[in-house]
């Protein structure tokens, strides 16, 4: 079995876009905004991520889709974003529209499906990841996903992987965990999970999840292109 990470993973978003997310979330609530205002809302956003106060909400933020919410209003509010936009921005984090796989999700995904390898999700977001991954097609029916955030425990937890591997009835031996930042996916080695750190990459190109494939050899003999399908 493969338990995938999903946001850096298997999908990216417009989280690590600033100015096209604030954009896109000014439109959503028809309203307007020249570039000028555009920039400065986003320039004050670093100082406003390292407030004393902001800090100490991301610390449970993973923990609730209530403390995330709350730990996100509180940084754009205090980058000097108004309650309705702030609330836009939040919301577009895991917005269908707005958030994207890799190019490569795809056809690694249909080859670990076609050669019967069976696939999980274990992420730290808040939003269902059902919504998103309904409308691809690319996960089978079969894959069950787990959300941190659901459970009130941190992904570095060891426990929310034990959790995913009781929920798919797998052994860690069995299991190969990929995800993009050790402090986190780390967790899973804690529970004898082998575990695949990918490196970060810009978004809109290829992951490198072909190592994935490599890794798992259900045929080692056979190219990917003989899989994608």
């Amino acid at each position: 079995m493969v338990l995938f990470d999903w946001q850096g993973t298997l999908f990216h978003d417009q989280r690590d876009e600033v100015l096209s997310r604030i954009r896109a979330s000014v439109t959503s609530i028809g309203q307007a905004v020249d570039d000028d205002d555009v920039l400065r809302l986003a320039s004050q956003l670093g100082n406003a991520a390292e407030h004393p106060r902001v800090l100490a909400a991301r610390e449970r933020a993973d923990c609730s889709a209530d403390l995330h919410q709350a730990a996100t209003l509180l940084e754009l509010r205090l980058a000097g974003f108004h309650d309705e936009l702030a609330l836009a921005i939040w919301s577009r984090h895991g917005d269908v529209g707005a958030t994207h796989p890799y190019p490569d999700t795809p056809q690694i995904l249909r080859a670990l499906k076609s050669h019967g390898v069976r696939i999980g999700v274990i992420s730290d977001i808040h939003y269902d990841l059902r919504r998103i991954s309904s409308t691809t097609g690319w996960l089978p029916a079969s894959t069950r996903s787990r959300c941190r955030a659901s459970m009130l425990v941190r992904r570095a937890d060891p426990r929310l992987f034990q959790i995913a591997l009781q929920a798919l009835s797998a052994g860690p031996a069995e299991t190969l965990m990929v995800g993009d930042r050790a402090s986190r996916d780390g967790g899973a080695v804690r529970v004898g999970i082998t575990t695949l750190i990918l490196p970060s990459g810009p978004n809109y190109t290829p992951r490198g999840l072909d190592i994935v494939l490599r890794l798992v050899r259900p045929h080692p003999d056979r190219p990917i292109s003989d899989v994608d399908g």
